[in-house]
């Protein structure tokens, strides 16, 4: 008896689990020959592959194709390989496939009312509200703090060049995105909130590594997408209560103090005072066709979810790009000395000193920043959820409403078609007229579109000032911990991570030599950025002496 209910049950279950592994025949799509239960998915669930490695394998494999075929367990997905497509998916058509799909309900997860994963009104009306803290005057004028930021990384950096010492350059990055990210976006302050400091560190972890647990449950989501397990939140429970926690203390202590800074923390609470935000729907027309008018009620729930996601892009995408681009030109040093030597030629237009307008003249210096993000965007891919039939131009492929679009940004920058040998570092890549002729929708690290990263240009603009405040003192090398050929950490989360950081080292230009000796004197004593090893990387931050608040916090990074 025993023996028959076991091959009942796995009958049934192989029953289940192949049912729609027809879907792709059917309609004459090229697809990757799915096994049971786990479909195309299985090196994913158990961590052996990341999301962005699997999918791009599979772009490679299918070369002529359009779109390719890929079952998420029994759920069938759509890679899209062309850039044709691409361009109807992000802006011709948008309304169509407006929303990311992530299947994740703020109902159980509130930290997903963030402007990055809502959908359709709900995320129109928050990218409405949040729009006037990136425009270009507001950026322009939070530049003198990135400006400091940048001196106090200089510092960091001539203590390790004067001792010779092997760092990680993701960590010595991280804590200077972090310090932006913390005065830029939150005023805070050392001597104003110095409990609150540390709940950003303890922020990273939970945010961007995947538990075991976390493990599991992506894998059970992924493969039965519809049962009872999509109530169980993924997030850590840990991520709402600090975030919570900061907000409330911003609050009090502007309140308190009658304080009122213009930055992110300001512009969320005053939407947060008006109550709520109006707009036209994207979902929703009347009897005349016109859009309705729709509003979302801007709660406590709203400010922690959007303060949670400005940290997360702000923070670790452009951390990861800044030391990445480092990475790169450690590797190659004809580069780094051209880039370096028009560091000087700007400045010396500008007193030597670092300013916007400064920034934005070096245009060598962003080709280099494009083409490591080339090589190795943050958003190795993303997803769009199609609301309606729609029908592939020039093509037989039509796309049912309910499909799952997966945009394989990794692939696509590392396709010979669109980059020749695209494994080489070559930022003339990105010069103007190389980039006019180029298709715009093979170059994807912001997206594009109304969906486009709405900080790409904040996070830009930090990350420039990061590169040329080392670049212009400093010559970066690889350390002999170094490997030229990374490998992508598999239990990360929306931004991609290196296994085992990136390790190099600094060495004063030839100018700044004569400076050393004084200051040597003047550079705080930092130890923790030696560490290179990925499980030793924000180890450092929970050093009692640090979060004491020793002159290593006030002189790195005022949140930790």
């Amino acid at each position: 008896m025993f023996l028959i209910l076991s091959a009942i049950v796995i009958i049934i279950l192989y029953y289940y689990s192949t049912r729609n592994f027809n879907y792709f025949a059917k309609r004459k799509i090229k697809y990757e020959p799915p096994i049971p239960i786990f479909g195309n998915h299985s090196q994913v669930v158990f961590a052996r592959l990341t999301e962005i490695e699997r999918i791009s394998a599979i772009y490679n494999k299918y070369q002529n194709e359009k779109v390719v075929g890929y079952f998420r367990g029994t759920t069938p997905d759509l890679i899209v390989r062309d850039p044709e497509l691409l361009k109807h998916i992000f802006n011709l058509d948008f309304l169509q496939f407006h929303q990311r799909g992530l299947g994740r309900d703020p109902k159980y997860e509130p930290v997903m009312l963030n402007l990055f994963s809502a959908d359709g009104d709900r995320w129109k009306l928050v990218r409405h509200g949040l729009s006037p803290a990136f425009t270009s005057s507001k950026l322009k004028s939070m530049f003198p703090i990135i400006v400091e930021c940048a001196e106090k990384l200089e510092q960091v950096a001539m203590k390790l060049a004067l001792q010779k010492e092997d760092f990680d350059f993701v960590d010595l990055s991280s804590r200077f995105t972090i310090e932006i990210i913390g005065s830029c976006g939150f005023g805070i302050e050392m001597d104003t909130m110095n409990n609150e400091h540390c709940l950003f560190l303890q922020l990273r972890d939970m945010i961007f590594i995947k538990s075991i647990w976390q493990i599991v449950l992506f894998g059970i989501r992924d493969l039965f997408p519809n049962s009872i397990i999509k109530r169980i939140p993924i997030s850590r429970p840990d991520i709402m209560r600090i975030i919570n926690e900061i907000v409330n203390g911003i609050r009090r202590q502007r309140l308190e103090n009658n304080i009122t800074r213009n930055d992110f923390m300001n512009l969320l609470l005053e939407i947060q005072k008006n109550g709520k935000i109006t707009g036209e729907s994207l979902e929703e027309t009347d009897e005349n066709g016109k859009p309705k008018q729709v509003e979302i009620e801007f709660d406590d729930a709203y400010v922690s979810a959007q303060l949670f996601i400005f940290f997360a892009a702000g923070f670790e995408t452009a951390s990861t790009a800044m030391s990445f681009t480092m990475h790169q030109l450690a590797y190659h040093p004809e580069i780094q000395r051209k880039i370096q030597e028009e560091i000087d030629t700007v400045l010396s237009k500008y007193d030597n000193k670092l300013c916007f307008e400064a920034v934005n003249e070096m245009t060598l210096l962003e080709c280099a920043f494009k083409e490591a993000m080339r090589l190795f965007p943050p958003g190795g891919l993303t997803t769009r959820f199609c609301a309606k039939e729609f029908k592939v131009p020039n093509s037989n492929i039509t796309i049912e409403a309910g499909t799952r679009l997966i945009i394989p940004i990794q692939a696509i920058h590392m396709d010979p078609k669109y980059f020749d040998n695209p494994t080489e570092f070559r930022p003339d890549r990105f010069t103007p007229d190389a980039t006019k002729s180029r298709h715009k929708y093979v170059y994807l690290p912001f997206g594009e579109g109304p969906r486009k990263c709405i900080g790409a240009r904040l996070g830009i603009v930090e990350t420039m000032a990061g590169l040329a405040a080392i670049l212009r003192k400093f010559t970066v090398e690889p350390s002999p911990l170094s490997t030229r050929d990374i490998v992508r950490r598999k239990t990360s989360y929306l931004v991609q991570a290196v296994e085992g950081g990136l390790p190099c080292r600094l060495t004063l230009r030839e100018q700044y030599q004569e400076k050393k000796c004084e200051n040597a004197q003047e550079v705080p004593n930092h130890e923790t950025l030696k560490k290179t090893k990925v499980t030793q990387r924000y180890s450092c931050y929970a050093n009692s002496e640090l979060t004491k608040g020793s002159q290593l916090v006030e002189s790195i990074v005022e949140l930790s």
